[in-house]
């Protein structure tokens, strides 16, 4: 469950089928409204509709069930305008490695455009397999985890998510695609890759260095931590505190 916040409907689809509505949820996408009770789906769909008429920008309660996104509360409409979107780019030097940290945050949103360029032998299919398998294996590894909230007192907390865009230009990061199981790098992958490893080399984009021993680092602190810069596991709080940092509040969990 988490709250995402100044978001916008932008687009409404139902069918005849009961509790089959559906919302295009701003820097988001397509998301279903809770659809476990009837009236409460119908509520939720007008409500919608009014956020929609009035170009509101509102908060809405997610929760994750399987492989799709639901709606369980759209509230707090205000009139005004979003988030000031920046493109965020700086240098990271860790030991002897270095790279460019790149990305667009727009209040709690952050977005990653990402150019992939598959080598001669990485089909079409291929590529369209990689695309679903890292971009969900990222968005659903960072987001949704921490939050962001005003000070003092920590209220209104919303969620950090994290998008990822396949592009063809304007990329935050290029990355060559090689066929089979090598040893990935930030602009290295491999077509074995699991969305757990893309999830450790999109942190290396959000500007964290590894968090594993390395010969060639031997004073590199810390390490051994257990998270995804470590062993492409988990996502902690620290990691996601620069973002809310950068928009002056405080972090908690989402």
């Amino acid at each position: 469950m988490g709250v995402s916040c100044r978001r916008r409907i932008q687009a409404l689809w139902a069918s005849e089928h009961e509790s089959n509505a559906w919302v295009w949820l701003s820097d988001a996408g397509w998301r279903k409204l809770d659809d476990r009770n009837a009236d409460a789906c119908t509520n939720l769909l007008a409500l919608a509709a009014l956020a929609k008429q009035r170009n509101a920008s509102v908060m809405v309660d997610e929760e994750l069930r399987g492989d799709t996104w639901f709606i369980t509360e759209i509230y707090d409409f205000s009139v005004g305008s979003d988030a000031v979107a920046q493109e965020i780019s700086f240098a990271v030097s860790e030991c002897v490695y270095g790279w460019t940290a790149a990305f667009r945050q727009k209040g709690t949103h952050i977005t990653a455009r990402i150019q992939l360029n598959p080598d001669a032998d990485v089909t079409a299919e291929k590529l369209e397999e990689l695309k679903v398998r890292w971009k969900q294996g990222i968005e659903s590894k960072w987001s949704y985890r921490f939050a962001c909230c005003q000070r003092p007192g920590c209220t209104s907390a919303c969620a950090l998510t994290f998008e990822v865009q396949w592009v063809t230009s304007s990329a935050h990061l290029q990355v060559r695609v090689r066929n089979g199981s090598g040893r990935s790098n930030l602009s290295l992958w491999d077509t074995e890759d699991s969305g757990d490893v893309a999830s450790h080399e999109f942190g290396h984009l959000m500007g964290h260095p590894d968090e594993y021993s390395d010969s060639a680092c031997p004073n590199r602190n810390p390490v051994n931590t257990g998270t995804v810069m470590d062993d492409n596991t988990e996502v902690v709080q620290r990691l996601c505190q620069p973002f809310c940092d950068r928009i002056s509040q405080d972090t908690t969990t989402a």
